[in-house]
């Protein structure tokens, strides 16, 4: 199926080009356009035939939040324009040190800006980057074993910041881990190889949440009105695995709705095996870790072998309720909870948090 985009004001066919990753000349090619530099507002464009990577988050220069403690090419273009602007940066040497923490402050203060030593999209156009304010992203935990577009992004993201020479295949392997690793040290982060928030905020990514897919899903949560599911999700090993809550504050006594879904994001179908008929679990701990709850304590389950399949693109979802109460049915004391979903036959757990209220809201 032919992608179609339709053109919007301040759009060029470079910009568009950055966004889905390919080029002008192709662009120019499918829709036959005789002048490159006249596009219309409305005009339809055809992309190409296949998926299309994530729209990267700047339309016009790479402008990442960079500390003390950054590296990299970043940092050296920064540490050139302090110095073509008159600050003591030291050595151009790609090292957020204290020099250039302090030519930074000194700039932002001389710019009316907030004075953080921080350098933020603000800083950057004080500097002269032609960068707008990103458009809002969803960022997702990525991990060696993901797949799909979310890691077509962060590789667009990679290359772009010269950690990564490879193909955008959209497949989280050993040559995109090195290259997180080795970004993650440059910009003082524990090179854990997972791309975390942090991790995307240095990549320069405004990460807001929203429901993945833009499915958009919204649950009832205190009678009479409606609440924005409060989520997190995780792509592992060919799944996307989405732990929720219908909302992220409680009041005390009031039911906690609890869903979690599995999905195959790869293009084959998958067979699941578990060993009893339980699929899932799900547990809860205080603020101390302990554990106040699980939902398999006192169930019994089936000595059983069991296949799930599950086609490309199809789901499982699983939705329980809570009712504030711990192991030995008395209510629990209000807190930030932590909620931990896993799937039994994936192997597979992810956290998520929530609060009760000392009293309603």
């Amino acid at each position: 199926m032919t992608l179609t985009y339709v053109v919007r004001t301040g759009d060029t066919l470079y910009t568009i080009a950055r966004r889905f990753n390919t080029t002008v000349e192709r662009l120019v090619a499918l829709n036959n356009i005789s002048d490159p530099n006249m596009i219309m507002v409305g005009m339809v464009l055809r992309i190409s035939e296949e998926e299309p990577a994530p729209r990267p988050p700047l339309e016009a220069e790479w402008c990442p939040r960079l500390s003390r403690g950054s590296r990299g090419n970043a940092v050296r273009e920064l540490q050139r324009l302090l110095a073509n602007r008159g600050y003591n940066v030291g050595n151009i040497d790609g090292i957020f040190g204290n020099r250039t923490r302090n030519a930074v402050m000194g700039f932002q203060r001389a710019q009316n800006l907030n004075v953080t030593g921080v350098v933020d999209i603000e800083t950057w156009r004080a500097l002269g980057r032609d960068c707008r304010r990103p458009d809002a992203e969803y960022c997702p935990i990525l991990r060696p074993g993901s797949r799909g577009s979310g890691i077509r992004f962060l590789q667009s993201l990679l290359a772009r910041a010269n950690y990564y020479p490879g193909p955008i295949d959209g497949i989280y392997g050993s040559a995109t881990e090195r290259a997180v690793r080795a970004f993650q040290r440059d910009n003082n982060i524990t090179p854990t190889g997972i791309v975390d928030e942090s991790t995307w905020a240095a990549l320069g990514v405004s990460c807001v949440p929203q429901f993945p897919d833009g499915e958009g899903d919204v649950i009832p949560g205190r009678p009479g009105e409606e609440a924005e599911l409060n989520y997190v999700w995780e792509e592992r090993d060919g799944f996307r695995y989405i732990l929720a809550t219908n909302e992220q504050r409680y009041y005390p006594g009031q039911r906690v709705r609890i869903i979690f879904r599995k999905r195959n994001i790869t293009d084959e179908t998958v067979t699941l095996r578990y060993s009893t008929s339980q699929l899932f679990d799900f547990y809860i701990s205080d603020e101390d870790g302990n554990e106040i709850w699980r939902w398999s304590e006192d169930r019994s389950f089936l000595p059983v072998e069991r296949e799930m399949v599950l086609a490309p693109g199809e789901d499982e979802t699983t939705e329980i309720i809570w009712n504030q109460r711990d192991k030995f049915g008395r209510p629990i004391r209000p807190q930030t909870f932590t909620l931990w979903g896993t799937n039994l036959g994936a192997g597979e757990s992810i956290p998520l948090q929530f609060v009760v209220s000392e009293t309603n809201f």
